[in-house]
């Protein structure tokens, strides 16, 4: 497997687009890893997860053909994870588009794309060419030859928000990226699927280093990965990767590797490709 981050940020990327605070202005300045867009991934060429404001920008950057992906998985339905429009542009009359994808996530994020596209139940899928598979908490769903375990997040609960485990020719991969620690119903679910990589939420850095619902911090994030450990859901030589950082967390890209690097774990960045 092979996961590409095309965005590393929080919800208002950093630089954020109206901050004056020292870390956006750095970013602004010295720019490399310090810039973020807005967190989505690409797997094997052909599994997007989540699709947000800056997926035109991701698309063009990183060269990824569209006419290659098989389907998307949204993690939940906050703008930043999930930009509707721009699977209106799949309508016909917009654009030609003859192949199928498909659409995996929660009955909330559902509703949000059909609020967004003005997709009824009554409209013909057919006509924006995908074609939505609802993802349950503990439950594997099998699109193609990929696996896709679902965990109950803590984030946004109104909105049923979800992290994943993909699985592959024999290999796994978590991401769990707007979370906070998780309920012992969502450790049970992941308990023994020794993942050989992990990419853990860290939207709160350095500055609130102990927080844990919602987001974490980056305290948050050791035990995070600890308990994986302690469930067996790390495989021996298992990767782990810090993403999704806000420039309120006010840190920047090499003190967060400063702090992560004696405990094993990578700080994830734009355009970082991870072979797993």
């Amino acid at each position: 497997m092979m996961l590409t981050i095309l965005g590393s940020g929080a919800a208002e990327a950093v630089p954020a687009l109206w901050c004056e605070c020292d870390v956006c202005a750095y970013a602004r300045q010295h720019g490399g890893k310090d810039l973020r867009k807005r967190t989505a991934y690409l797997l094997d060429g052909d599994t997007l997860v989540d699709f947000g404001p800056d997926a035109y920008f991701q698309v063009m950057t990183y060269g990824i053909d569209l006419l290659k992906i098989d389907r998307i998985c949204f993690t939940h339905a906050h703008c930043d994870h999930c930009n509707p429009v721009e699977l209106n542009w799949r309508r016909k009359g917009f654009s030609k588009v003859t192949r199928q994808i498909e659409i995996l996530g929660s009955k909330p994020t559902y509703d949000y794309i059909k609020l967004i596209t003005k997709l009824d139940d009554n409209a013909p899928v057919e006509e924006y060419c995908f074609d939505f598979r609802e993802c349950v908490p503990g439950v594997a769903t099998v699109s193609g030859d990929l696996s896709v375990l679902a965990i109950e997040a803590d984030h946004a609960p109104e909105l049923d928000a979800l992290n994943y485990v993909f699985a592959r020719g024999g290999r796994k991969l978590l991401i769990a990226n707007d979370t906070g620690f998780w309920s012992p119903a969502s450790w049970r679910v992941v308990a023994e699927q020794q993942v050989d990589c992990a990419v853990i939420d860290s939207t709160m850095a350095l500055i609130y280093a102990d927080r844990d619902q919602g987001h974490l911090g980056v305290n948050a994030v050791l035990r995070f990965r600890d308990e994986l450990a302690r469930r067996g859901a790390l495989a021996p030589n298992a990767k782990v990767i810090a993403n999704h950082f806000s420039h309120n967390g006010n840190s920047l890209h090499h003190e967060l590797e400063a702090f992560f690097r004696p405990h094993g774990i990578e700080v994830g960045f734009d355009g970082m490709q991870i072979e797993i």
